[in-house]
């Protein structure tokens, strides 16, 4: 974990990008899924490419740009901020708790 303050090497900025886009997706498919839409109609009310929002899904799409994180999240019903938001992991703080 970085201290606040401390710069992100190139590395570690690569890895936290990749990270975000893996979250971003899996609570994107998830908010997509509890409406029982499909990507095709997701698609269509942001609009962007059922590919792309599949790739986004899957985390692999990188992230996508802000106006479309927007439209996602409005599409949706939640805040851009509701989407990204992710919770801190059980794993995490269990292993630290050991240290």
């Amino acid at each position: 974990m970085q201290k606040q303050g401390t710069p992100i090497n190139r590395q570690d900025g690569e890895l936290l990008k990749s990270r975000l886009a893996r979250d971003l997706g899996r609570k994107l498919r998830y908010l997509r899924a509890m409406r029982g839409w499909t990507q095709v109609e997701l698609s269509r009310r942001v609009p962007i490419s059922r590919a792309y929002l599949s790739k986004i899904e899957r985390g692999s799409g990188g992230l996508p740009r802000y106006i479309t994180l927007v439209r996602l999240a409005g599409s949706l019903g939640v805040s851009p901020a509701e989407l990204v938001h992710t919770e801190a992991r059980a794993d995490c703080s269990a292993s630290n708790e050991h240290q």
